[in-house]
């Protein structure tokens, strides 16, 4: 006797596992490519984000403000204090010892004289393109494959079930 089980693939479970999917990737698109870029001055806009990179000096002079001897640092940009320094909201470090944590305390005045490598995140044009191009040939594959199977479905199919020989 062949035991058969239903299987509900209906036009609206396909719809929505195919909505799942081009949701996902669109998310995806919108976080876009990003990576750090050198600061070639000390002119950096509020809000900016940053990576920036300690001398062993510089570590060792912001151990009583920060708590850590600091490697590195990626934060926030509050407002830059004159030429000499900038006031950064870190979102985390990394210390000397090589230890990634997340910041836990407010803002951290930062001497550029500390600093030996500043560096700014910025959308990388290049890279952000071919993942669009890929991920828009991946969308059109799906939608394609999905209007193509709600097209053509009858609502449900009857299999047969694990073990039983068609």
């Amino acid at each position: 006797m062949t035991r058969l089980r239903s299987r509900r693939t209906g036009p609206s479970a396909r719809r929505r596992r195919a909505i799942g999917v081009v949701a996902a990737v669109t998310a995806t698109l919108l976080a876009g490519c990003y990576s750090y870029r050198p600061l070639a001055t000390t002119a950096v806009a509020p809000s900016s984000e940053v990576r920036l990179v300690f001398t062993a000096e510089g570590a060792k002079a912001l151990r009583d403000a920060a708590g850590f001897e600091l490697r590195q640092l990626d934060g926030r940009v509050v407002r830059p204090v004159g030429d000499s320094a900038v006031l950064v909201k870190p979102d985390a470090i990394i210390t000397v010892d090589g230890d990634e944590l997340p910041w836990r305390r407010g803002e951290l005045l930062v001497p550029w004289r500390a600093v030996d490598r500043p560096q700014q995140r910025v959308m990388d044009k290049r890279r952000t393109r071919g993942f669009v191009a890929v991920m828009s040939a991946a969308i059109t594959g799906v939608v394609y494959f999905a209007l193509k199977s709600i097209a053509s479905g009858s609502g449900s199919t009857l299999q047969p079930g694990p073990g039983v020989p068609e």
